[in-house]
């Protein structure tokens, strides 16, 4: 975590060193930070688990900073194309069961028991990059505060992290099945993504915008591999990635 913390300082320097270049027409780059929320990834296992039903958990993930770095070409006053690289970190929250499925991961090498029954979240992260085509549309080119809209797709490239004991084993317990079993997910995938942009940029000079841009980012099922420690193995978690982030450009 103190690692995500000096990169977010270190990206807030950059920004705020540069700015974004704004133009009636021709190139402009920006770099921009903010604050992303991710929803949790529901995912299903590929293989069933006990009583022949599968792993259906969704894997929640803390909210944290976020960064992109766009380079874009004003085609007229009102529309305009960018290229957009983005990443967007977070830890693992909890992993916990749908109703019906198994219940999710606790946090691994913990002994429960009837006095102290807690389960305790699971460890990791999930980090995504993302590289997006992005086509805007300035609704109020020229004034000092300009709304826009716009549209973007790509791809999202997803690494899970995850460290977990299965929150319930069923016995009868013998070598093959104890009764503690951790599972682990270091896998990463990418998938088509999209997007929708909506914010407002404020003149702040001739050549020199500042813009709040909130993103909605979705896009197709990514596959995370797992492996259990004994008897239980889930097999591959398939699921869609989404977030919302609240970015300023300075």
């Amino acid at each position: 975590m103190k690692f995500k913390l000096l990169a977010g300082a270190a990206f807030a320097a950059v920004v705020a060193a540069s700015g974004a270049s704004a133009q009636e027409a021709g190139w402009y780059g920006a770099l921009d930070l903010g604050y992303h929320w991710p929803e949790g990834i529901e995912a299903g296992s590929s293989n069933d688990g006990p009583g022949g039903v599968p792993y259906n958990w969704d894997f929640s993930q803390s909210d944290d900073w976020a960064g992109f770095a766009r380079l874009g070409y004003q085609l007229n006053p009102n529309w305009r194309v960018e290229l957009e690289g983005g990443y967007r970190p977070g830890d693992i929250d909890s992993v916990r069961g749908a109703p019906g499925s198994h219940p999710g991961l606790c946090t691994p090498g913990v002994v429960r028991t009837a006095a102290a029954p807690d389960c305790g979240p699971p460890s990791g992260d999930i980090e995504a990059w993302t590289l997006m085509g992005n086509v805007i549309y300035d609704i109020a080119p020229g004034a000092a505060l300009n709304p826009f809209v716009g549209v973007g797709v790509g791809v999202n490239h997803v690494k899970m992290d995850v460290v977990g004991q299965f929150a319930t084993v069923g016995g009868p317990f013998t070598a093959a099945n104890p009764a503690i079993q951790n599972l682990t997910i270091d896998d990463e995938d990418t998938a088509l993504a999209y997007q929708v942009l909506a914010g407002l940029a404020w003149a702040a000079t001739d050549r020199l915008d500042v813009d709040l841009t909130y993103r909605y980012l979705g896009g197709s099922d990514l596959d995370f591999a797992s492996t259990g420690a004994a008897s239980l193995q889930p097999g591959v978690f398939s699921g869609d990635y989404r977030d919302q982030s609240v970015t300023v450009t300075s």
